[in-house]
């Protein structure tokens, strides 16, 4: 019963997120919520580890300020007690050049009291700066690689 409570919370909470409802999207979180997107904080400095319900405004607003539009769809969902984990994926459409950008991140939640308490994020940086930059950076960065693991 509470696995489907749990389950029910974090889609709503994902849903209200992308589509902008900030008070909406608050209300699915623990007051003392504890946020961590693994992805470089010098390219992305709204991302790294949050603190709080605040959060979630701050990180809805920036992401509106990049994007036009934000989708997600949720591939994979498993919850067991308390632990619910996800994989999304992210379609991104950039307001400078209307490029759609599309990355798969998985996200860990760990519910109190029916809310979010703890969030983990994870996806590949790497190809998400390619996307950004409308550029394939592999060849560059592993001739890079290749010269610096040289003895």
């Amino acid at each position: 019963m509470a696995e489907d409570m749990h389950r029910q919370s974090v889609l709503n909470f994902l849903d209200a997120f992308y589509s902008g409802d900030i008070d909406k999207a608050m209300t699915y979180c623990d007051e003392e919520l504890d946020s961590v997107t693994h992805a470089p904080v010098d390219l992305f400095p709204h991302l790294g580890q949050k603190h709080g319900r605040a959060w979630i405004s701050e990180a809805i607003r920036t992401q509106q300020s990049y994007y036009s539009s934000r989708k997600c769809e949720v591939k994979f969902m498993a919850v067991e007690g308390d632990k619910v984990a996800t994989i999304q994926l992210l379609s991104l459409r950039k307001r400078n050049d209307d490029r759609m950008v599309r990355l798969e991140t998985a996200q860990f939640f760990t519910m109190r009291d029916g809310l979010i308490h703890i969030h983990r994020a994870f996806l590949d940086s790497f190809d998400f700066v390619q996307q950004l930059l409308g550029q394939d950076l592999t060849h560059s960065f592993a001739t890079d690689l290749r010269e610096a693991m040289r003895s």
